[in-house]
């Protein structure tokens, strides 16, 4: 009996994100200096024109793909969830590398520290760093923590930042 080959291969999941970029190896720099990305060896590959179209990086357990556009091509930004374990490190490891801060470091009522940055490419990331367990199967709990003052204005103001980002981002396609 043949072995069944596996639908989803070694270190994937299901769905992996995939970044088109002007240029794959600034794109690999930028991720290994803010968020410690590893290339994955022997990913890499390159067409005649020395363009890439394809090679893979890994940060904490996610694989991400990569490769560059093209001539004529639109911008391609991907929107990306990080978890981090230092969110504070990772953001300011990001803003000296170019990066854009989109959301100040934010508490939230989930207990998660939230930000966000625009990448020197255009992409927006949402780092997190969770700090807290909260037990969302207690409806009452959940309640509570959800409509604390504080709670909304988190909420608000986090919304208000990623709007403002949005509409900032078509910047770095000029």
């Amino acid at each position: 009996m043949a072995n069944k080959i596996k639908t989803i291969p070694d270190n994937y999941t299901s769905v992996t994100p995939w970044i088109i970029s002007p240029s794959s190896t600034k794109l690999i720099k930028f991720l290994k200096s803010a968020f410690e990305a590893e290339e994955i060896p022997n990913s890499r590959i390159v067409n005649a024109d020395g363009v890439i179209i394809h090679v893979v990086v890994k940060i904490g357990d996610a694989l991400i793909m990569l490769f560059d556009s093209r001539e004529g091509w639109g911008p391609t930004p991907s929107f990306l969830n990080l978890y981090v374990a230092d969110a504070e490190a990772s953001y300011q490891r990001s803003i000296e590398l170019g990066a854009l801060s989109v959301t100040d470091i934010t508490s939230l009522w989930f207990g998660e520290k939230v930000c966000r940055i625009l990448d020197p490419f255009g992409n927006l990331w949402w780092i997190n760093e969770r700090v807290e367990e909260v037990d969302f199967t207690n409806p009452e709990e959940v309640a509570k923590r959800a409509s604390k003052p504080e709670a909304l204005a988190g909420i608000v103001y986090i919304q208000q930042s990623l709007d403002e980002a949005l509409k900032i981002q078509k910047t770095f396609f000029k």
